[in-house]
């Protein structure tokens, strides 16, 4: 009779030997010299009956391990020798055979493992990486965080809220300086010199503004003592005046064709048509000085910062302690309940102008000072903080809100900026450096961009 054994190593054959049965006396009886007894009981046999022996079968065909020897690794060397060979085998699930293993093979992985691993590699196929539109200001200012070009500007208003600066559809931009007004042509780079205010009785320029496309020629003066002057830029002439006779300071301009609306510190608003000789129209607005104006898209509404691709939306912003943007939709404004803004984008800095690009869907604010408002109740006087906001210009996404870059664009505040006529470039002004800076914010769609470059290319000169 043969037992074979299963082997968790090699196979062998050999041979058992086979276990006799031992008669039921004692040991010491088996082998001792004394003369046993003989029973009266007869005879019995007591030997093995091998041929009725069923041949022994081993049922258990598992193979065994010795529970305390762990499996040999695949890799005789450790996966963990160096910080980095820790890292790459922890990454790539190499570091796991350190645990005992009570089994001959390597158990198979777990129904959870298997799903993620799964995961992973459905993911990787569904995945694609997040693409920068050429309109984007992450394309375009994001890669060049510096200035185009910059211009001196000695004796600009001392006042954040003044409106010195503005740029023609003809890519003319017009600045105050002191008394004086200049402006260049940004394609010739010529620089001419428009007018003076001398006459203490006329005040300090405090806001001037190019006309729209139907004139972009003319220009708009507006000064602290109540003084409304329009003049011609290619002809440098005078074309008409309003004295004010109250004297009440202007603050802002807003062009509608020929017309022109002005704001003035006491909040009233002054409508002007550029061919008569009075105001048309006086409306009372507000109670305090007005510091931001702009006609709708339809010529129908003022407010500060329309959206030009969804006509219903509209900006506005405030300073120290407000520190935010608020959205608005025309459309849903009622009077009664007091309207609620559909989204705000709190900065904690103080936010000068806003401009809304016309190409993509996105946002410019600039601002000075930044606070911090999560400690409570704000002192009545700013405690400046250190941020990434102070004296920027930002570019926030829409409808996100979420904040795509910032730039610090000036030592001091940013105040008044100025859009270009094609929308991608921003003028700001610091009255801190009397300087002002251009800086390319987004991109021409493609269309456009290449029927741009074909006029120039086949325009006379």
């Amino acid at each position: 009779m043969s037992d074979t054994a299963h082997q968790a190593g090699p196979s062998t054959e050999c041979k058992t030997p086979v276990r006799k049965r031992r008669s039921q006396v004692a040991i010491s009886n088996e082998f001792s010299t004394k003369r046993q007894r003989i029973s009266t009981i007869g005879t019995i046999d007591i030997t093995p009956d091998h041929a009725h022996r069923p041949e022994y079968v081993n049922n258990n065909s598992e193979p065994r391990a010795d529970r305390f020897i762990s499996v040999r690794p695949e890799v005789l060397f450790p996966l963990g020798t160096t910080p980095r060979t820790q890292r790459i085998a922890n990454i790539f699930g190499l570091a796991e055979d350190r645990f005992l293993n009570f089994t001959d093979s390597t158990s198979p992985a777990s129904d959870g493992q298997m799903m993620n691993a799964l995961r992973r590699s459905a993911s990787q196929l569904f995945y694609r990486p997040k693409t920068i539109h050429s309109t984007s200001a992450l394309a375009n200012l994001g890669k060049r965080r510096q200035f185009i070009l910059a211009l001196d500007g000695p004796g600009v208003p001392q006042d954040p809220w003044a409106y010195p600066l503005t740029w023609s559809r003809r890519n003319v931009i017009a600045v105050a300086c002191g008394h004086d007004v200049y402006y260049q042509n940004l394609d010739t780079r010529q620089i001419a010199h428009l007018c003076t205010f001398q006459r203490p009785a006329m005040g300090r320029i405090r806001a001037l503004e190019f006309a729209k496309a139907d004139r972009p020629n003319l220009v708009c003066i507006a000064t602290t003592t109540g003084l409304v002057q329009v003049w011609d830029s290619e002809t440098r002439q005078r074309v008409r005046q309003w004295p004010n006779a109250d004297w009440m300071g202007l603050t802002t301009i807003s062009w509608k064709g020929s017309d022109f609306i002005v704001g003035r510190n006491d909040g009233e608003l002054l409508l002007y048509d550029s061919r008569t000789a009075k105001a048309i129209h006086k409306v009372s607005a507000h109670k305090s000085d007005i510091y931001g104006l702009q006609w709708s898209a339809d010529d129908r509404f003022l407010a500060v910062s329309w959206c030009p691709w969804k006509p219903e939306l509209l900006a506005t912003a405030g300073t120290y302690s407000d520190g935010m943007i608020k959205i608005w939709n025309t459309s849903s404004l009622t009077s009664t309940p007091p309207p609620k803004p559909i989204q705000t984008i709190p900065l904690d800095s103080g936010i000068y102008s806003l401009h809304w690009s016309p190409h993509s869907k996105e946002l410019l604010s600039t601002h000075g000072l930044s606070w911090d408002s999560s400690k409570g109740d704000l002192p009545s006087i700013p405690q400046p903080v250190a941020s990434s906001l102070t004296n920027s210009i930002t570019v926030h996404s829409y409808p996100a809100c979420k904040r795509l870059l910032s730039v610090t664009a000036h030592t001091g505040t940013v105040g008044h900026s100025c859009l270009s006529p094609d929308g991608t470039m921003v003028f700001t002004i610091c009255y801190r450096e009397e300087a002002m800076k251009m800086w390319k914010i987004w991109g021409l769609p493609e269309a456009r961009e290449q029927e741009k470059d074909t006029t120039r290319r086949f325009s006379l000169r």
